[in-house]
């Protein structure tokens, strides 16, 4: 009885967090912004259900042990789509608080804001890289 119940716990508890993620996510217009930015607003579908699908497949691999060849191409490219992601989140985070323009004011910058996004953008991806491609490195 325990473990039903804990079972059961779990699965409810599991679909509270990934609604809030994907709530999270819509509310702050990322797939939307995304489209619209590159011209491929007719993908908008097709992209919200790779992001479910890639929340899927994130859950399962807590539980589901996959074997995947040793493709050391499949991990780096895995971590970079990763790395994109978190950073194009984080970067639509920033712009619909605003940071981007106090961050300006505040320090008043005026040339190369370009380079700090494409330097926040390469930051995330070498950290997934480093993360998948370093043995034993974990983030506590």
């Amino acid at each position: 009885m325990k473990e039903i119940f804990l079972i059961i716990f779990s699965v409810a508890s599991g679909l509270m967090v990934s609604a809030g993620v994907f709530a999270f996510i819509a509310a702050i217009g990322i797939i939307p912004r995304m489209a619209w930015r590159t011209g491929t607003r007719h993908y908008v579908r097709f992209y919200e259900d790779v992001i479910v699908l890639g929340g899927l497949f994130g859950t399962t691999t807590m539980f589901v042990d996959y074997r995947l060849p040793p493709w050391w191409w499949l991990i780096i490219a895995v971590a970079a789509l990763e790395g994109v992601f978190v950073g194009v989140l984080a970067m639509a985070l920033t712009e619909v608080l605003n940071v981007m323009p106090i961050l300006m004011r505040r320090t008043r910058l005026t040339k190369g804001l370009q380079w700090i996004i494409l330097s926040f953008a390469l930051g995330k991806v070498a950290g997934s890289l480093i993360y998948y491609l370093v043995d034993g490195f974990y983030v506590l």
